[in-house]
């Protein structure tokens, strides 16, 4: 099982969400490239970038911390943000990023971008509230497929290999994961997919809990930014059998 350190940035410091909210976030004093050093001299193998600017200007607003931060490391990055259009993908990828995660896109787009740069290039992350994807402002969340379950079902014949669970409601709670919805996906789709779970994971138990049911991996956040739990804790407990 994968543990993915997860950098969240706004106006180029590194904040922690209060369950999806910008208005409710916690701002950490460190530089975005001090943690990335950090969790990459720790043992993170990945990690995961969100521009969280993005969510305003509808595409990656903050180019310059984010190409900082990738060059910060010589472990590969998953890049999150807002990605509309094959073009922004493509830009994501001008900045040295491994990956692009897409949030909820539209079938039509997560196929096109599939094809164009390749399953082992493009990540596709269910936002979602419980078992219910969430439509923001980009409006790219398929309106026929608004489960989580029946969403990540047409994702397998578009060729994704990859796929991360958010639990909004989970999201710098620090309580525990959406355990349900991890195993609903994986009794689905767990042979087709790699399934990561994100929101909520505070303890070496969450982790242990995720590889039970089947999780491919855990991206971490807030809890590794307050010493919640530590890198190196983390990664034994993934490395536990259970």
């Amino acid at each position: 099982m994968e543990i993915i350190p997860a950098i969240y940035v706004f106006d180029g410091k590194v904040v922690a969400l209060y369950k999806g909210s910008i208005d409710q976030k916690e701002t950490y004093g460190q530089a975005p490239v001090n943690f990335a050093q950090k969790f990459q001299r720790e043992g993170a193998q990945r990690l995961y970038v969100e521009d969280i600017n993005a969510r305003m200007h509808m595409k990656i607003a903050q180019p310059e911390e984010m190409k900082k931060i990738i060059d910060s490391v010589n472990i590969p990055i998953m890049l999150a943000g807002v990605f509309s259009t094959t073009k922004d993908i493509n830009e994501g990828f001008e900045l040295g990023a491994k990956q692009v995660v897409l949030r909820s896109p539209s079938l039509e787009f997560a196929e096109a971008a599939l094809s164009a740069f390749g399953p082992e290039r493009i990540v596709i992350q269910l936002f979602a509230k419980r078992t219910e994807l969430i439509e923001e402002r980009e409006k790219l969340r398929p309106d026929d497929y608004t489960d989580v379950v029946d969403y990540a079902e047409k994702l397998v014949p578009l060729g994704a290999k990859e796929i991360i669970y958010k639990d909004r409601r989970s999201e710098g709670t620090l309580i525990h994961p959406n355990y349900d919805e991890i195993d609903r996906l994986y009794l689905t789709v767990g042979q087709e997919l790699k399934i990561y779970s994100s929101g909520g994971i505070s303890e070496p138990k969450h982790i242990q809990l995720l590889k039970k049911i089947g999780a491919s991996g855990a991206i971490i956040g807030k809890a590794l930014y307050e010493n919640r739990i530590t890198l190196t804790s983390a990664l034994e407990a993934a490395e536990e059998s259970v």
